[in-house]
């Protein structure tokens, strides 16, 4: 990728999409390996090929890589594996019943059938892995491998983006401030693998060095995010992860924390030292909250103002149907100013809404909203319980605790950004919900 930046900058995006096609054509002669199919729909999913590419290509990508997957598995073990998660099939019935009539409800309420698609594409990516990832993953080595090759693959995206960024690639979005124009390697996954690698470090005595250097990595990637975000949620999730550890484990972890944190503001200096203006976007960047309003020029005042005008939009147009929502697939006016490269003077429908929380309380109803909430609460109290119940090995519960620690990250991030029903970060969290649920399964001496 180095190479093509150097020698043929134009053909970097082709060779991605070539890529990816490669890897949902390879699927088809894999239907009687449906594991490594989901480990295909991971390697893309965390790849940056959904950053280039339209959320209509890319969902057509993941959409044939999980109906392959989906085919694959009832192949090999038929439709009694998707109903491990319920109690019944009835309850899976209910489900499937329940999001045609959102289709249904969407469709009839004139919204565009596009968007009424794409909303309900979310719903199906995030069941759809999380249900294959319960139904293929049966025992420990397995569950082994699919956390090695999701946090593998979100590292070696980190690597490509920095060398990405390096070259000058063009997909990635750039940060115009202090007279300088710095790429920005967004990656929404690093901080579930830094929090991972983290919480695995302490139990790992040979690998420790290739992980320091994995942690620096994302640490890199993260900090040229310029992503006030993915910092907050890689903050938060350490700080979950320090509370759901057990004594020992808590004083190892809060040593490793101390000991990153100075090597990280040491490099940081020295790597600052040679321009102090990046040094100033960082402090800009963390301070932003404050001063936004303070120094920004008219148009740039209406783009940092976006959220709270859609906060106060979407707000206020909930009341209006609070019990079934306006349907996948809705949208609200907004000035054309406020949207990145939107039409100044214009009003447009907008469609995307950072805050999943007021997504889904938007377009599915203050009901769907408690539900989402109630579910995330029996989440974590589920997979702390097993957590702290299983009989994994030292290093796969490190791994399973820095997950679960993770997925709390996510929740404040969604904050800001709707993950959980997002492409492509829907497939990538319901897999890790998946795996940290999945375990009674694996371990025998652990109660279903």
């Amino acid at each position: 990728m180095i190479l093509c930046q150097l020698l043929a900058r134009d053909i970097l995006q082709g060779i991605y999409v070539v890529l990816a096609l490669l890897v949902v054509f390879s699927t088809f002669i894999l239907l009687l390996r449906p594991r490594a199919i989901l480990c295909a729909v991971l390697v893309y999913l965390t790849s940056p090929v959904p950053m280039m590419l339209s959320p209509s290509y890319s969902g057509l990508i993941t959409g044939a890589l999980l109906i392959n997957c989906v085919i694959g598995a009832l192949l090999v073990s038929g439709p009694r594996a998707f109903l491990l998660p319920f109690k019944s099939s009835r309850t899976f019935l209910f489900i499937c019943a329940t999001l045609i009539l959102a289709v249904a409800y969407g469709v009839l309420r004139g919204n565009s059938l596009s968007y009424v698609l794409g909303d309900f594409y979310q719903l199906f990516e995030f069941g759809a892995v999380f249900l294959l990832t319960t139904a293929l993953v049966t025992s420990e080595d397995q569950w082994r491998s699919v956390v090695n090759l999701l946090l593998g693959c979100i590292i070696f995206s980190s690597v490509l983006q920095l060398a990405d960024a390096a070259m000058g690639a063009d997909y990635l979005p750039r940060l115009e401030q202090f007279g300088v124009s710095l790429p920005r390697t967004i990656n929404l996954n690093a901080p579930i693998a830094f929090c991972a690698i983290f919480a695995f470090l302490p139990s790992a005595r040979k690998q420790w060095k290739l992980l320091l250097a994995c942690l620096a990595i994302l640490a890199m990637n993260l900090v040229m995010g310029f992503t006030r975000g993915l910092w907050l949620a890689t903050f938060l999730s350490l700080v979950f992860l320090f509370f759901l550890q057990r004594g020992k484990e808590r004083r190892t972890t809060l040593k490793f924390v101390f000991a990153s944190a100075l090597i990280f503001v040491v490099g940081l200096s020295i790597f600052s030292l040679g321009s102090a203006n990046l040094l100033k976007v960082i402090q800009e960047r963390v301070a932003y909250s404050v001063t936004q309003y303070e120094s920004a020029s008219g148009s740039e005042e209406v783009l940092s103002a976006r959220r709270l005008i859609e906060y106060l939009l979407i707000g206020s147009q909930i009341p209006e149907h609070p019990i079934l929502g306006k349907g996948l697939g809705a949208t609200y006016e907004i000035s054309g100013a406020a949207v990145i490269e939107g039409p100044a003077d214009e009003k447009v429908d907008y469609h995307y809404i950072h805050n999943l929380y007021l997504l889904i309380a938007f377009r599915l109803g203050i009901p769907a909203l408690l539900a989402f909430l109630v579910l995330l609460w029996k989440y974590f109290r589920k997979s702390i319980r097993i957590y702290r119940s299983s009989s994994l090995s030292p290093g796969n519960s490190a791994l399973m605790a820095g997950l679960i620690a993770s997925m709390f990250g996510e929740v404040a991030l969604s904050m800001t950004s709707p993950t959980f029903l997002n492409h492509p970060t829907a497939g990538i969290l319901a897999c890790i919900m998946a795996l940290t649920l999945v375990v009674p399964r694996l371990c025998p001496r652990l109660p279903a």
